[in-house]
């Protein structure tokens, strides 16, 4: 029933996409002489490596944020791309009931795909993926897996993150459908954090279903709209509880976002977005009860000094969340009356290039139990983190990282906060 109801979900949005887009070839302007002299010359090379998203950047999307023209160039036939990532991964935790927990095991993920243009404005682009534990990897192909974890499909299931048509007008807009990567994260130094939105992080597979248009303003800023399908037994975003889609009003969620990445004084990165999920908030956290729908804003900057990518420089990152509509706590076990609280915040600070291709980081983030949208934050918790980065070349990369988290505030029926330790080792290399 879930692949038949996306099936004609995707055939009813591919149709009013063609047909609205069907006259942007004939109203496409002709290039100017400085871009047929871009052209000739990017014809020339090979299509640059990360732009089908398959590779080592985790800030960057099906739609890349920034417009480049090189990335809308035609080429003829299937142009491949893939990365794996392979690591060891270990947590020790003093759980709530007072009991010690300790876990580890080794971990991979393997993405590889391709992107072909069907004509002058329009590209199909498609990418399989699998993950796997050495625990948990019974391999099974499944074009459209319903059963996932709250960050990623079952560990050995096959299946698409990308699947989706991609239309293009070299100087404004942009819009894909289908199964796409969309990432807004801080973009600076060894981190690329999210309060709400990064598809994909670390080892995870997920996606957004649905459609997304980018619109490039002539200050070279950017506009975006995203349309996404939550399916009634959970979205592919990472959404936590007691966000609940089960009820059919609550099928579609909605996400707009204005970004900057042109520099201005000291910032490199300025962005603000906002996610609206219509009747997907049951504030008692049972359905029988008030459904609201769940709003959440986001702001996020980014700071490098000296400018540039080459040489010893300074980033700094931070993101600020709030959500004005949050479940009570009694939905969430917690003590006292009324609703809890719906900030959350984090910031980074890296020093790149300590010696060549070394860069450190250090990450420290907080989020109320209210804020229910990070794929990279829990609710309720504190984070400190540390990160070592060694970029060897373009296409291969090394990092560990040793990450401590507390819950903010005890459960009513425990008798202690968690707390966690975890870190991990991993390698990714970009083919």
């Amino acid at each position: 029933m879930r692949s038949a109801l996306h099936s004609g979900i995707y055939l009813i949005l591919l149709a009013a996409f063609v047909v609205a887009w069907k006259p942007l070839a004939a109203q496409e302007a002709a290039p100017d002489s400085e871009g047929e002299e871009a052209t000739a010359a990017a014809e020339a090379e090979e299509l640059p490596e990360d732009s089908m998203s398959g590779s080592l950047d985790d800030s960057s999307g099906s739609i890349e944020a920034a417009h480049d023209p090189l990335r809308q160039i035609l080429y003829k036939g299937w142009q491949r791309a893939g990365d794996l990532r392979f690591g060891y991964v270990r947590s020790e935790s003093d759980e709530r009931d007072g009991s010690e927990g300790s876990e580890s095991d080794w971990r991979a993920r393997l993405r590889y795909g391709g992107a072909t243009n069907v004509n002058d404005w329009l590209k199909f682009n498609a990418r399989l993926v699998v993950g796997c534990t050495s625990k948990d990897c019974d391999a099974q192909l499944s074009l459209d897996p319903s059963d996932t974890e709250v960050a990623t499909v079952d560990q050995g299931t096959v299946t698409f993150d990308q699947f989706y048509l991609h239309a293009f007008r070299l100087r404004r807009f942009d819009v894909a459908i289908g199964r796409l990567q969309t990432k807004f994260t801080t973009r600076a130094g060894v981190y690329a954090k999210s309060l709400d939105r990064n598809n994909s992080n670390a080892f995870n597979i997920n996606w957004t279903d649905g459609i997304h248009g980018a619109y490039h303003l002539p200050n070279e800023s950017i506009i975006h709209f995203i349309a996404e399908y939550n399916d009634k037994n959970g979205a592919s975003n990472v959404r936590r509880s007691p966000l609940d889609f089960s009820s059919s009003s609550a099928r579609w969620g909605y996400f707009v976002a204005w970004e900057s990445l042109t520099r201005l004084g000291p910032f490199t990165q300025r962005g603000i977005d906002i996610t609206y999920l219509p009747s997907s908030l049951p504030t008692e956290g049972d359905l029988s009860g008030p459904v609201d729908d769940y709003v959440g804003i986001v702001a996020r900057m980014a700071i490098s000094r000296p400018f540039g990518d080459k040489g010893r420089r300074w980033n700094v990152t931070g993101e600020v969340g709030y959500a004005p509509e949050t479940p009570t706590k009694a939905a969430l076990n917690l003590a006292g009356d009324g609703d809890v609280d719906g900030l959350a915040w984090a910031v980074t600070a890296s020093v790149m290039d300590v010696w060549p291709s070394h860069s450190f980081g250090i990450n420290y983030a907080r989020s109320d139990p209210g804020w229910l949208l990070s794929p990279q934050y829990r609710d309720n918790e504190k984070l400190f983190e540390i990160r070592y980065l060694w970029r060897k070349t373009e296409n291969l990369m090394i990092d560990a990282r040793m990450r401590w988290r507390e819950e903010l505030d005890q459960k009513l029926s425990e008798s202690q906060k968690r707390d966690e330790v975890d870190y991990f080792v991993r390698f990714t290399w970009g083919f």
